[in-house]
């Protein structure tokens, strides 16, 4: 076990517009980060465990721990774990000309950013994250880290940095270990998984950090093929881990979401052509599509949900995947009047998504520096 002392606080000059940590790591992005105080929360990410504290004006960090070999930057480290170089403010600018309720939102649930997390911690935590809830998912976290990972001893108390898959790989019977730490079923996708990129790779983390330059129906389906993997935890990883902004996860909530807040308005005869207005006459008729076929939809399916996918990816561009997030955080308090559709007893988790239609976001040089 390494133990260190607690280093100042560090402002990180980001206003409160920007980065609010409570939504940001409350919104079933991360799962290790843990309140340890007031307005404080820990995390051992990479190799140092970090503080962080939301002031009025903006964030603090500092440094309560580190291994002993670490040698990365803190700072720049959560600059681009928090995507700081992405403005958010001007992405809801640019949102609220297809859709003006990103007005209200942006107030409401200001700073509510999308993370740019350690590749190998979002897959595996993912893979824990199907028919689950968010408490349970972080104790398989937890457990998983504190079975395999290193310890870190600071004044706050042992944090656990997350495990490489060498790390896992070197258990000779992961399955059966995972099994007894509570995990389940899913202890065998496990297994399964990191024999497949350990034995496929000579550096698993190194194969799946290269996806991040690679398309994003590339990526989406090399990560299809692991074990545990469906389109959804694909499309979480995508987004949230390999910079694939435009990917758009998609559950029960969202597509409720989308029957909700678009296909209507989309539809409508005076509205649609507003909300429409910034798009291609192509991309519009594709969306008047999309949004009848959801129409005709009274229960989620494996096609509905990919149609609400494209739906968002057709309203909202290169950022659709933030867009999504912070409507999922937020939805203005909208519910629906009835009780929601059951999701279907059964989904195919290995199909593919259709291919993406790429737009280039408008004004996309105004949300970053």
């Amino acid at each position: 076990m390494t133990s260190s002392t607690a280093q100042p606080w560090i402002d990180l000059d980001v206003p409160a517009s920007e980065l609010r940590l409570d939504p940001t790591l409350t919104c079933g992005q991360a799962f290790r980060w843990k309140v340890t105080g007031n307005s404080e929360w820990t995390c051992a990410l990479w190799d140092h465990v970090i503080d962080l504290k939301q002031t009025q004006s903006s964030v603090q960090y500092r440094v309560l721990g580190q291994l002993p070999a670490a040698r990365a930057n803190v700072e720049d480290v959560l600059r681009d774990y928090f995507q700081l170089h992405i403005k958010f403010d001007a992405l809801c600018d640019v949102w609220a000309q297809t859709d003006p309720d990103f007005a209200q939102l942006r107030k409401t649930h200001a700073g509510v950013r999308t993370l740019r997390q350690p590749v190998v911690e979002t897959l595996l935590v993912f893979i824990a994250s199907s028919n689950n809830n968010i408490k349970r998912i972080t104790m398989l976290a937890d457990k998983l880290c504190q079975h395999y990972g290193q310890s870190i001893a600071t004044e706050k108390g042992i944090f656990h940095t997350f495990p490489t898959l060498q790390r896992l790989n070197e258990d000779p019977d992961i399955e059966g270990t995972l099994s007894q730490l509570g995990f389940g079923y899913r202890a065998k996708y496990y297994a399964k998984t990191v024999n497949m990129l350990c034995s496929s790779h000579e550096d698993p983390e190194v194969f799946l950090l290269g996806l991040r330059t690679a398309p994003l129906d590339t990526a989406r389906a090399e990560l299809l093929k692991l074990s545990g993997v469906g389109p959804k935890v694909a499309d979480c990883v995508c987004l949230m881990a390999l910079d694939k902004s435009d990917a758009v996860p998609v559950d029960t909530h969202i597509w409720q979401v989308a029957q909700r807040r678009y296909v209507g308005r989309v539809l409508d005869p005076k509205e649609g052509p507003e909300m429409l207005k910034l798009l291609s006459q192509d991309h519009r008729d594709k969306a008047v599509a999309l949004a009848r076929q959801l129409r005709a939809s009274k229960t989620p399916t494996t096609k509905t949900y990919e149609a609400a996918q494209q739906l968002f990816i057709h309203l909202f561009g290169d950022f659709a995947g933030w867009a999504q997030g912070l409507l999922f955080s937020g939805d203005l308090g909208q519910e629906p009047k009835k009780k929601s559709n059951p999701a279907p007893s059964k989904r195919k988790t290995t199909q593919s998504l259709p291919p993406v239609n790429e737009r280039k976001m408008r004004l996309r040089s105004s949300v970053k520096d």
